[in-house]
């Protein structure tokens, strides 16, 4: 049988655990300090263990250098991460600072534009008023206007009936009356049909029917008793109306004069209202042009002092970062102070514990 043919494989080698020793920390800080040469690191890193071994008033001065050297390291060290936490925290400082500065300008500009906006306020209800007077000047024209217009319609009515009366009166009723009339009969019946419907709007209805039959007759006919007295009455109301119509026009020179005064007046006011509204308006225009000025800068020192708020979380974790940096160093200069008070290489021997009393016999 053919012996079992063993492997020529070598197992691996168990890797080395680190040794942890109270002067580790110390040791890697050493290793980390790239300010001094390499050989000095080694020597010291090399050195300092035997140091430390000695107690404190055995140490001869070659010992006592090594560690004072190392503890000069770790000053070394120890006060940039200082001087970081005092930049850090002037930083802070300062910051809050500028932020009183800009809550103090942010809040001045505030007050400035919220009085300006009030006194804008007061100057639009001055504007209100204004224009509501010139408003109501320019209702009270318009009625001073519109009054004018129905007399002159009116005046013009009354000037238009006295013309197409007298026309009337010259081109229809003296041809007819007189039998002077040249026309052609349809223009003649016309003429008495107008005749008649004019004394019918004098209140004369049996009048005008009587009027329109006498103008109708022959000459020979017209020489009675009645068609006299029909010619002569309507002389007289046509007479009468005429004159009526005469002291109507007349007397509307007063009115007429009056209308024109009354208007002239509104006018005036109202072109007073107008300017003093205008004055009121531009006042007004100016105020608000400063508090939308004053406004935008206030709005200016708020978005100023958000961005300095806006500032305080990075310098306070800035300060954070630092103090946690500080602390955690500090516990190597701790752990040095306290591995020089005592020798590494002297173990302490625990307390003798308290002679525990015999339990009693039962």
């Amino acid at each position: 049988m053919a012996p079992k043919r063993t492997s020529d494989v070598k197992a691996p080698l168990a890797k080395k655990a680190k040794t942890v020793t109270p002067e580790t920390p110390i040791l890697d800080f050493i290793g980390k300090c790239n300010d001094i040469p390499k050989p000095c690191r080694e020597m010291l890193q090399a050195s300092v263990p035997c140091c430390l071994e000695v107690v404190e008033s055995d140490r001869h001065k070659f010992q006592v250098e090594i560690l004072d050297r190392v503890a000069k390291l770790m000053a070394g060290v120890e006060l940039p991460k200082r001087e970081a936490l005092r930049e850090a925290e002037g930083a802070l400082a300062l910051l809050n600072t500028e932020k009183e500065k800009a809550a103090a300008d942010t809040s001045e500009k505030a007050a400035t534009a919220v009085a300006k906006e009030g006194e804008c306020k007061e100057k639009e209800k001055v504007a209100d008023a204004a224009r509501e007077v010139f408003n109501g000047a320019q209702t009270v024209l318009k009625g001073a206007q519109k009054g004018e217009k129905e007399f002159n319609n009116k005046k013009s009515g009354l000037l238009a009936e006295q013309d197409n009366f007298n026309k009337l009166m010259t081109e229809g009723f003296e041809p007819l009356k007189h039998n002077t009339y040249k026309g052609k009969p349809a223009q003649r019946s016309k003429l008495i049909a107008e005749l008649r419907n004019k004394l019918s709007e004098l209140g004369q209805e049996c009048l005008a029917d009587s009027l329109a039959t006498t103008l109708k007759m022959t000459a020979e006919k017209r020489e009675g008793t009645f068609a006299k007295a029909t010619m002569e009455f309507a002389q007289e109301h046509f007479n009468k109306h005429k004159v009526k119509v005469a002291q109507t026009l007349s007397s509307l020179d007063a009115e007429e004069a009056g209308h024109k005064a009354a208007v002239a007046k509104e006018e005036a006011t109202v072109a007073e209202k107008k300017a003093a509204l205008e004055v009121v308006d531009k006042e007004w225009d100016a105020i608000q042009e400063i508090w939308i000025g004053l406004d935008k800068i206030r709005a200016e020192a708020a978005r100023s002092q958000k961005q300095l708020e806006s500032q305080t979380p990075r310098v306070q974790k800035t300060i954070d970062k630092a103090n946690a940096d500080l602390e955690k160093f500090l516990e190597l200069p701790s752990l040095f102070a306290q591995l020089k008070e005592k020798s590494t290489g002297v173990v302490e021997e625990p307390e003798p514990e308290e002679e525990k009393p015999d339990a009693e016999i039962c």
